[in-house]
């Protein structure tokens, strides 16, 4: 576990995008981003630099144009990139040419079975292979999905391609005109929702199995697009010097230094598995989703499934700060996390307390400066908390 104790001493330098990214990696889910509508390009820029250049993943980007037909998104999605080559007919494929059907018949004057050939119309078939020609027009279509889709503006994306996306998620699988192509065991879809439509919400069983949400704040900015961009402009400042390095190599070194291979995930993942959560704890967690599900304001997406993975995030965040059980902190973070986009607030006539009698109006002034944040930390107020 030495690498899992290196990377806790690093890990206040990664990112809140590269921490929701690794994240999902190590809990085998997917992720909402959500920014401000003028990021979103920036955002998908920023989070390519991040699976291909941290994780060493395939990923696409795509626009709200692929994601309008079943069939553009799923050609968008496998990659293109064919490495298998052909296989060469070796010499017990050839020797499928020269079967010969035969049998056995008995000879009433030897008193022995004899072989002979099937004196029929088998043993004209021809069991050879066929020409290479015509196999060049019948070539399996071998294309695979890749493992990172990064789709701006997916709120907006068509129901069937939503449909699509869940069947990818659930069964692990697309299909295309001519063949089913698997998803690859690291899979991970990452929807990019402006902020001003966040409203828009995805189909309800889509949504709910995205695992987590993250807001990013202009703030924060895009540490990988800018370091890409200081580096190409160092381009020609340390060309003139004989003792400068190719900002490739310079690159390549950061590169290097930052990257974190598939087994320290797996690390990260059975640790988390492991953590240890007392009954206190456990209580504490049920406590606020039987809260949020009874909180003013709240209509729907407190589901049993977000309950799971509400317990499974909190699990997963103690190897992040270096220990092996869980804490009230990390189960408030965790319900920041996994709730904020699952919650769907009430209308004013449909705010509960009007069913005991409270005026329309009062329940519109209440629920009019509600919102999903709010109402999470308004629970995590409320319950108590164990010592």
């Amino acid at each position: 576990m030495d690498s899992v104790q290196a990377f806790q001493d690093h890990v206040d330098d990664l990112t809140d995008l590269e921490l929701a990214v690794l994240l999902s990696l190590v809990a085998q889910h997917h992720c909402m981003v959500v920014a401000g509508d003028d990021l979103l390009d920036d955002l998908a820029s920023e989070l390519a630099l991040i699976v291909r250049d941290m994780f060493n993943l395939s990923y696409i980007i795509l626009d709200r144009d692929d994601l309008q037909s079943v069939d553009a998104f799923g050609a968008a999605i496998l990659d293109e990139d064919n490495n298998d080559p052909d296989e060469p007919e070796n010499d017990a494929d050839a020797s499928l040419g020269k079967v010969r059907i035969s049998f056995l018949v008995f000879d009433s004057r030897s008193k022995h079975f004899q072989p002979a050939m099937l004196n029929s119309q088998l043993a004209a078939v021809d069991f050879r292979y066929p020409s290479s020609s015509l196999l060049e027009g019948a070539k399996l279509d071998t294309r695979k999905v890749v493992n990172v889709v990064i789709a701006k503006g997916f709120n907006f994306a068509h129901e069937d391609v939503q449909i699509q996306a869940l069947e990818l998620i659930r069964k692990r699988r697309i299909y295309s005109r001519t063949t089913v192509h698997p998803a690859p065991n690291v899979f991970l879809l990452l929807p990019l929702v402006a902020a001003s439509s966040k409203h828009i919400r995805l189909i309800k069983h889509l949504n709910d199995r995205i695992f987590i949400s993250h807001s990013h704040s202009p703030e924060d900015g895009f540490p990988n697009l800018e370091e890409l961009d200081e580096i190409g402009h160092s381009e020609d400042h340390d060309s003139s010097y004989s003792y400068s390095r190719s900002p490739s190599a310079r690159r390549q070194e950061m590169i290097a230094s930052r990257r974190i291979d598939a087994k320290l995930i797996q690390q990260l993942r059975a640790q988390g598995q492991a953590t240890t959560i007392t009954p206190e704890i456990r209580r504490y967690l049920q406590d606020v989703v039987a809260f949020l599900r009874m909180e003013r304001g709240v209509d729907d997406g407190v589901s049993p499934y977000a309950t799971t993975l509400f317990l499974a995030l909190a699990k997963y965040l103690a190897p992040f700060h270096g220990i092996d059980y869980v804490t009230p902190s990390l189960v408030a973070l965790a319900a920041k996390k996994v709730y904020p986009h699952r919650i769907i607030m009430a209308t004013p006539s449909r705010e509960r307390s009007t069913q005991y009698g409270t005026d329309l109006s009062l329940a519109h002034d209440l629920v009019i400066d509600l919102d999903q944040d709010k109402v999470i930390q308004a629970v995590l107020d409320t319950v108590e908390c164990p010592v």
